[in-house]
C-alpha cells in the first residue's frame, strides 16, 4: 500500500556494464505524425546495473540504513 513506502530514490540504468550497445533509428513525431527526422535510441539489456543516487539530500537519512558501509 502506499503507506508501506519509505521515500523515493533516484536510479539510473547502467549501460556500460549491462552493454547496452544496440543502437537504432526512430522516426521523429510531430503533432503524432513521423517526420523524415530520426533520433538514435538505445536498446536496454534487462540486468540488474543500477547506479543508487546515495547522497539523495531529501531522503539521505532513509537511505543511509540501507546502504552498506563498505560502499
Amino acid at each position: 500500500t502506499s503507506q508501506d513506502i519509505i521515500c523515493v530514490v533516484n536510479l539510473q540504468h547502467n549501460c556500460l556494464d549491462s552493454q547496452c550497445t544496440d543502437i537504432h533509428q526512430k522516426p521523429v513525431r510531430q503533432e503524432q505524425i513521423d517526420t523524415s527526422q530520426t533520433q538514435a535510441t538505445v536498446k536496454h539489456q534487462s540486468t540488474q546495473n543500477f547506479f543508487l543516487n546515495v547522497y539523495s539530500i531529501h531522503n539521505y537519512n532513509h537511505i543511509q540504513h540501507i546502504v552498506p558501509d563498505t560502499l
